[in-house]
């Protein structure tokens, strides 16, 4: 996908600007914080640093996607990611991980424009799920 969107300089249709993870997507950040659970030394606090984030980006999908958001965008972390800067404040992989969840599950799959174009069938079920 990146490759994509350096090659023909894609934009995204209906973007959250600085309000969201990344302008094209979301999972990978769900995904790269799961890898990093319970690691010694790379906390939440170290991945707005771009020194730690090009060392790393080839061993964590997360830090690969910080990584690449440094190489496409200008100007403080803080500024143009800032949704991502507020993520680096808390303390734990689990609860950036468990946060994350949250997020994708109000912000994509929640919205009926995104979740309109799923095909649904007997893996991925559009009954609502138990309480239980």
């Amino acid at each position: 996908m990146q490759n994509l969107q350096l090659t023909y300089r894609m934009e995204p249709a209906g973007s959250h600007g600085v309000w969201s993870l990344d302008d094209f997507q979301f999972l990978p950040f769900i995904w790269g914080s799961s890898q990093l659970l319970d690691h010694k030394r790379l906390l939440p606090k170290s991945f707005p640093d771009a020194d730690i984030s090009s060392s790393f980006y080839k061993d964590y999908m997360f830090l690969g996607c910080i990584n690449f958001i440094n190489q496409v965008k200008t100007g403080p972390f803080a500024e143009h990611s800032n949704q991502l800067w507020n993520i680096s404040g808390v303390a734990l992989w689990s609860k950036v991980n468990s946060g994350l969840i949250k997020m994708y599950k109000a912000e994509v799959l929640a919205k009926f424009p995104v979740i309109q174009h799923f095909l649904f069938g007997s893996l991925l079920s559009i009954k609502p799920a138990d309480d239980s």
